[in-house]
């Protein structure tokens, strides 16, 4: 013997969820970071930040970078990706202006305050010469790692042949997306770096790997 509910007793009949709810959802993760760019970049004359210059297109870390630690190991910068990156490069000897770069990095760093710890100091080698022990005290805290001059040349943005002068900002989705001048105006970068690190507050980056 079989019985039959009337239609209005059936249970409901499940939908694949809608796409438009995805969508929905994908805004709503993407809004606090195209509203921090929007505001860094939009709202500035011709879309130029406050200082500094944008890099464009942005650059991606590559993969074939050839960086290598002080003691030889192979390092993938990739690996710090969900940290802002302030990246410089220069030989080992590291010349007055070098260990000035080097001076402004640490403290810059240090003046974000409790956004600190989002930020990652790279002092890129251009050389095999070795570390002037000269700047041991600037450069502490800094992750120092040698790379070819070629390579880097291919992804970092410079003038007349020399990669030694600027820094350059990475941003946690592990894109090159600035470049401060040669002899910057250190308080300017603090403020660009503040303001970077404000609009993002609410961003949860994925820290690939924690660094000290």
């Amino acid at each position: 013997m079989t019985s039959s509910l009337p239609p209005s007793a059936q249970p409901p009949v499940r939908k694949p969820r809608s796409m438009l709810t995805l969508w929905l959802l994908f805004a709503m993760a993407a809004a606090p970071i195209v509203a921090a760019f929007f505001l860094f970049y939009v709202v500035h004359p011709a879309g130029k930040p406050p200082y500094g210059s944008l890099v464009e297109p942005q650059r991606p870390i590559p993969l074939n970078l050839g960086l290598k630690t002080l003691d030889g190991q192979p390092y993938n910068l990739k690996r710090l990706e969900g940290y802002w990156l302030m990246v410089m490069a220069a030989p080992g000897a590291c010349d007055k202006e070098c260990q000035q770069s080097l001076f402004y990095m640490r403290q810059i760093r240090i003046a974000q305050g409790d956004n600190r710890d989002q930020v990652v100091r790279v002092w890129l080698v251009t050389d095999d010469a070795p570390i002037n022990p000269g700047v041991l005290e600037p450069a502490e805290g800094t992750l120092i790692l040698r790379g070819n001059p070629q390579q880097l040349a291919s992804w970092l943005p410079h003038k007349d042949g020399s990669l030694q002068g600027p820094t350059w900002l990475v941003d946690p989705f592990g894109h090159l997306m600035m470049q401060f001048p040669a002899n910057p105006d250190p308080t300017r970068m603090r403020r660009v770096l503040a303001k970077l690190l404000y609009n993002n507050a609410g961003i949860k980056f994925k820290h690939v790997e924690p660094v000290q």
